[in-house]
């Protein structure tokens, strides 16, 4: 079922309307487009292009061959390839079946990586050839992903000369027809995995249904995107990423638009490129568009046709300058996470804004000294004043559920039950918020253990313990601190080296290079002789987060990762003031 993107709010109703049971899901969508208009352009990528018709033959293709495999209702198949076409044709396909794709992170290594792919317990495992070395150095640590599990998906003419079947092999022989209906998949059917890290370290597995997908899919395309007859979204995003993928590639085949794909963000390229396909939205994290500004000016700033974007993490203090330089007209910002039942979109164009507080949405206060919620006398928490920050809750109910993790504990963990009355409960994000006398919400800041680097989510204790594992050192701290100029914060561990041991930073960077994706690895170092604790033995972050990395506030030994030299230098008052100026890219 189809709902028209040029009536907002008809769309909402009927989304409201929907029941689980509904097999209105976004791969019945697709083929609903491929028999309209199977000549439109759905996906632009490099110098290909495939429409509608061909893309979801394609997608059949992939889907039959994977029934020729076996996998099939609730099987699950782990996805690991960067973006290009064919991660959407896998996912897809893999849809159509009723079977979930598992979506790794392609920044995950060692431990992590081995870890994403182990917990869900996938049937089979599809490893792109420019993914290869790093699936790999794994391989040894998953004796359950014997050769009959993996086929090698090419990502190019050059074959990569590996011990597993290629999946291209097994296409030429699969029908280019939709398979036939199964009326067992709905909305209420899980559709995939999607990574995100949490206070807990390791990645966990958020659980998204395809009900997620379509109602993404349905609100971005219809209130954030707004989209029109011809409209061309830009997508640099990775796909394995919701933003990537429920709500850029989900809004396109809603509403039944074009898609530009690119590999990856280049700053370098970024405008460019969208010129080229004469793009009219995209979709950015915060970073993106900072990066945008850090570029010089230019009289093609404006000759593009973009009118609208949409994402989240667009800090107040370049809102209005991004918008201005470039002649954006609607920016749709937005707050949400993937298992998360607290989402909101910016539909209303206001600055700085993540949009309306709904229904079933408290911002409540916290309490530092306790690290917990706030209470009043009776248990229950306390709702924040309006324009005083607190943390966001969503009551979990019918049409705002909490799908959670594939881990039920680290789920449970999430949800603050007996809020205001027995019985109920409640998501927690973990975010802090605030409201003003017109509902509309403002992003204040993270609390826990988790901080946000080059749009990713960090856990500072999946670092502690690859740190900890370096043989130098004793004791480590992980955090994050806010660097001038820069959107989130840079990863800083402080450390307490072993009696006699002398750090060796060649060997500490091949370290972390080696158990860390990049985004995760500390840019920041901390030498001091001890590290403070609480009365329950939990590492104490405030002071150190609060003296950050200025080598005047304190006489430790202080580090920095040097990006030009490729290596951690001595961070000096003159290092600190080129970083604090922005003369030193982190």
């Amino acid at each position: 079922m189809l709902y028209p993107v040029t009536h907002p709010l008809r769309l909402l109703q009927g989304i409201g309307l929907l029941e689980a049971e509904s097999g209105a899901t976004l791969t019945k969508q697709f083929e609903a487009h491929a028999a309209a208009d199977p000549s439109k352009v759905f996906l632009i990528f490099e110098d290909q292009r495939f429409t509608y018709g061909e893309a979801n033959a394609l997608i059949n293709q992939h889907a039959h061959s994977y029934r020729a495999l076996g996998v099939g209702h609730g099987d699950v198949v782990a996805l690991l390839l960067e973006n290009r076409p064919a991660f959407l044709w896998h996912l897809f396909g893999l849809q159509k079946v009723g079977a979930i794709g598992s979506l790794i992170n392609t920044h995950l290594v060692g431990e992590s990586l081995a870890h994403a792919i182990h917990i869900c317990r996938p049937r089979h495992v599809v490893v792109g050839s420019e993914m290869w070395p790093a699936f790999e150095h794994v391989r040894s640590r998953l004796p359950e992903i014997h050769e009959g599990m993996v086929d090698v998906d090419h990502a190019g003419a050059v074959a990569a000369a590996v011990d597993v079947p290629a999946w291209g092999e097994r296409l030429p022989q699969a029908s280019r027809n939709n398979p036939a209906p199964n009326e067992r998949i709905t909305l209420a059917d899980q559709a995939a995995y999607i990574y995100t890290s949490g206070t807990t370290g390791l990645p966990k597995a958020a659980v998204v249904r395809h009900s997620r997908f379509f109602r993404a899919g349905a609100v971005w395309a219809g209130l954030a995107y707004r989209f029109r007859q011809g409209d061309v979204l830009y997508n640099c995003l990775p796909l394995y990423h919701a933003n990537g993928l429920l709500l850029a590639t989900g809004s396109v085949v809603t509403a039944g638009v074009t898609m530009v794909l690119a590999r990856k963000f280049s700053r370098k390229h970024f405008w460019d490129d969208v010129r080229r396909t004469d793009a009219t939205g995209f979709i950015y994290i915060g970073e993106l568009c900072r990066y945008l500004m850090n570029n010089p000016a230019s009289p093609q700033d404006r000759q593009h046709k973009v009118r609208v974007i949409s994402g989240n993490g667009l800090r107040p203090d370049i809102w209005r300058a991004f918008k201005e330089r470039f002649g954006i007209e609607r920016i749709a910002e937005f707050y949400g996470s993937t298992e998360g039942n607290a989402i909101t979109v910016n539909a209303l164009n206001i600055e700085g804004s993540v949009g309306v507080k709904l229904p079933g949405m408290t911002i409540v206060r916290w309490d530092d000294h306790v690290d917990d919620f706030a209470r009043d006398e009776r248990g229950r928490l306390i709702k924040a004043k309006i324009g005083e920050a607190g943390v966001l809750i969503g009551e979990i109910r019918r049409r705002a559920e909490f799908d959670g993790y594939h881990d039920r504990e680290a789920s449970e963990r999430k949800v603050v039950r007996d809020a205001f009355k027995p019985g109920d409960a409640y998501f927690n994000t973990g975010d802090l918020m605030r409201e003003d006398r017109f509902r509309q919400l403002y992003f204040v800041d993270r609390l826990g253990d988790t901080f946000r680097w080059k749009g990713e989510n960090v856990a500072t204790s999946e670092v502690q313990e690859q740190l900890a594992s370096f043989p130098a050192i004793q004791e480590v701290n992980v955090y994050g601190v806010n660097v001038p100029g820069v959107e989130g914060r840079a990863g800083m561990a402080a450390l307490v080296l072993r009696d006699g041991q002398p750090l060796d930073l060649d060997a500490l960077r091949e370290h972390v290079n080696r158990g860390l994706p990049p985004f995760a690895r500390p840019v920041f170092l901390r030498v001091l002789p001890e590290l403070n604790t609480t009365s329950t033995f939990k590492l104490k972050k405030g002071d150190l987060q609060a003296q950050g990395f200025d080598p005047r506030r304190t006489s430790d030994a202080l580090y920095v990762f040097h990006a030009q030299k490729g290596k951690y230098s001595p961070l000096t008052p003159e290092l600190f003031d080129e970083i604090t100026a922005g003369k030193l890219a982190l």
